[in-house]
């Protein structure tokens, strides 16, 4: 065995003949790692019994300042820590990432002999597993390990029984909150703000009982989709993205919607703090929101949700087989797509004519669907101008279209579908919430 100091840590580190070299050093740093972690526990509930008494080891207690604590003596009642003075420590374990550790907890006497009873912060009353196990769990459970995973490993790691129970009730304590809207102040606002929604289907009880097999009284329940509206906030001119707000709402109709873009614009995205433009796709209820919150942002139209319209409404020529109609459409949306690849906004004009002529006769639902709100689809070129007049170059993938939010929601449809539905609306909005803090 070779000793190897590291600051206050004597380290035995094995010979580097031995077959088992890496096996048995990483076992060493794990037993040092949690006595270190032990001492920083102790030092920090005897920071907070410093604070607490108002004086540090073997000082008077009439030295110190009378102050009145949240903390009593159990049997006279007295507040005043003058009263009271350390009376040694009790140990207990205590379950954190790093293994199980042993804590010596500071016992404070009243000068009338009886117990003061404190709350610390360190280490809650009763509390087995700190809270950095509870971290690393919600972690694992947004990245979509089940329960029965996370108990499996925090077993064999910690040498500790997790129940089910206990990580269904902290996963759960997310789900109290059916919103996320940071406050913005000048100049942190996002200057670009895409929103769209995604479904996911909950079970809500119906207000009805059966009774099933064996004897026991279930509530009825029935499946519903409902969907999470978001909002994603671009810097354009370093390409960040970052997920601004999210809320559960009942529909995507004009109320959802208007109460979404309310809390939005009062949690601080707003033009005075530096919002630019809004993108979002053509739906009726977000529109009419938006004219009621936003009428004064420029408004770009998403132009992925226009070509997947214009998608559904091409009529594939007679007498193609399935590969050939495939390559059709194909060749048909590349077509149009280059009317906002082109390098300004005349030259988008001009070629939109173009295509409008070309495929009147032969695809007159396809360029209908186009000519509908069009002007919107072309927002992004005048933006772009305000932009450079600031010295600033805005590329265009990133505000013509909300193909990055969509991207993001990967994730969040990968996590629902691994879940299927959910049995309790709290199950589905903590997971959303614990998916959401990895984008915000």
């Amino acid at each position: 065995m070779a000793i190897v100091t590291i600051g206050n840590l004597a380290l035995q580190v094995p010979e580097q003949n031995s077959p088992d070299f890496v096996h048995q050093l990483v076992k060493q740093i794990e037993g040092e790692l949690t006595d270190l972690v032990g001492r920083f526990v102790d030092e920090s509930l005897e920071t907070e019994v410093e604070r607490f008494l108002g004086r540090g080891w073997y000082r008077r207690r009439k030295k110190a300042k009378r102050q009145e604590q949240r903390a009593y003596c159990s049997k006279c009642r007295s507040h005043q820590r003058q009263d009271f003075r350390r009376n040694g420590h009790y140990g207990r374990n205590l379950v954190t990432h790093w293994g199980q550790i042993s804590v010596n907890l500071p016992q404070v006497k009243c000068q009338c002999g009886g117990n003061v009873k404190m709350k610390y912060q360190t280490v809650r009353s009763r509390q087995r597993i700190w809270d950095d196990v509870k971290v690393e769990v919600l972690a694992e459970y947004g990245r979509g390990l089940s329960y029965r995973q996370i108990k499996v490993d925090l077993d064999q790691r910690l040498d500790s029984s997790v129940g089910l129970r206990t990580l269904n009730q902290w996963v759960l304590g997310m789900g109290t909150a059916c919103e996320y809207f940071p406050v913005w102040k000048v100049g942190e606002c996002a200057p670009v703000v895409r929103v769209d929604g995604i479904w996911i289907t909950i079970l809500f009880t119906t207000g009805e009982s059966r009774t099933d097999r064996l004897g026991r009284k279930r509530p009825v329940k029935q499946a519903k989709r409902i969907p999470i509206l978001a909002a994603q906030g671009l810097w354009p001119t370093s390409g960040k993205t970052r997920l601004l707000a999210w809320m559960r709402a009942e529909g995507e109709d004009t109320d959802s919607w208007q109460q979404f873009l309310e809390k939005l614009y009062e949690a601080g995205t707003t033009p005075e703090n530096g919002l630019v433009m809004l993108t979002a796709d053509g739906s009726q209820g977000f529109r009419a929101a938006y004219e009621n919150i936003y009428w004064m942002v420029p408004f770009q139209r998403c132009v992925f949700h226009k070509l997947r319209n214009m998608a559904r409404a091409i009529r594939t020529p007679a007498g193609l087989d399935r590969q050939a109609a495939h390559q059709f459409r194909t060749q048909f949306l590349r077509s149009a797509a280059q009317i906002w690849q082109a390098p300004d906004e005349d030259q988008a004009r001009e070629y939109f004519q173009l295509f409008c002529h070309t495929w009147q006769t032969s695809q007159s639902k396809a360029i209908a669907t186009l000519r509908r709100d069009f002007e919107d689809t072309l927002t992004f070129f005048a933006v772009q101008i305000l932009a450079a007049a600031r010295g600033e170059c805005w590329p265009a993938h990133g505000l013509r279209t909300t193909s990055p939010l969509e991207r993001m929601f990967r994730e969040f449809r990968r996590r629902y579908r691994s879940a299927l539905l959910f049995h309790s609306e709290a199950g589905a909005v903590a997971t959303t919430a614990l998916i959401a803090t990895r984008f915000s």
